[in-house]
């Protein structure tokens, strides 16, 4: 039996092979705009990566009871 991903290889490779010719034209202001799409993708995971950060730092971190436990045991 033919797996899915053979069929779905040999569709893409189909499509490449046998395609025409698009002459599209790509105008100078696509490169910034394409720019412009990968910063605001950069700044908008900054963004999350500041809101999630106290979550994030706090997954390596001790829980507050053995923190505790610790200090009790220093004094």
């Amino acid at each position: 039996m033919i797996s899915r991903k053979t069929i779905l290889a040999s569709t893409a490779l189909g499509f490449v092979l046998f395609s025409s010719p698009a002459y599209a034209y790509l105008d100078p202001g696509t490169g910034s705009m394409l720019l412009q799409l990968a910063l605001g993708g950069v700044a908008g995971f900054l963004v999350i990566l500041k809101l999630y950060w106290s979550r994030f730092v706090g997954l390596f971190h001790r829980s507050g009871a053995a923190d505790e436990l610790v200090q009790d045991n220093d004094k």
